[in-house]
């Protein structure tokens, strides 16, 4: 009891002293924001400034975004406007499918393979291929929401754009900014984080 007691003023201060590090670094133009987790073991997340412009690697083997194609793949189901086949989104536009964002709100029974699941407070989203999606109360369905402030995803799909924000980098697709950063718990260390701007 009494290491407890002694260890977490120790904890404490290496947070504060983290903290210290991180903003004079912030000041020198190395790192855009962090965000310390109290209430289990102190993580630092860093945006880095420059990103590595390799965010979809994971989703090479998908189509772009905004990619046009003739005909839809085999076995593809019908969500109102939206035809949806394996985590991709197509709607009609002219004379072929284009690959998009689906409209918030629709919802799914089947999260597609290879999903992320994500946990920010108590709420808990699973993520593919530039989609969020939560459980619907007392229902075996998944519906689609906006992406949510400060998830950390695996990859982002091709078609993102780098955009420079107060001399940071950024990936934008559709609209939604996403900082590159360091994560243990991903493949490769690397992860993409939701920021507002």
């Amino acid at each position: 009891m009494k290491a407890i007691k002694y260890s977490l003023p120790i904890l404490f201060g290496l947070a504060m002293l983290c903290c210290f590090s991180a903003n004079a670094q912030h000041g020198h133009g190395k790192w855009k924001k962090e965000k310390v987790v109290i209430g289990g073991p102190v993580t630092i997340v860093k945006i880095k400034p420059h990103v590595s412009r390799n965010a979809h690697v994971h989703y090479a083997h998908m189509p772009r975004w905004g990619s046009v194609v003739t005909v839809l793949p085999a076995g593809y189901l019908t969500y109102n406007t939206f035809y949806y086949h394996r985590g991709v989104y197509y709607t009609k536009r002219n004379n072929g499918f284009v690959v998009v964002h689906p409209a918030r709100g629709i919802r799914i029974t089947v999260l597609p393979i290879g999903y992320r699941r994500i946990f920010i407070g108590p709420r808990t989203y699973y993520y593919y291929y530039g989609t969020f999606y939560t459980k619907v109360v007392n229902k075996e369905e998944y519906e689609i929401v906006e992406a949510p402030e400060g998830a950390i995803v695996d990859a982002i799909p091709d078609g993102y754009e780098v955009k420079t924000k107060d001399d940071h980098e950024y990936y934008v697709l559709d609209g939604v900014y996403y900082g590159e950063v360091d994560a243990n718990d991903i493949d490769g260390g690397v992860g993409y984080k939701v920021v507002k701007m």
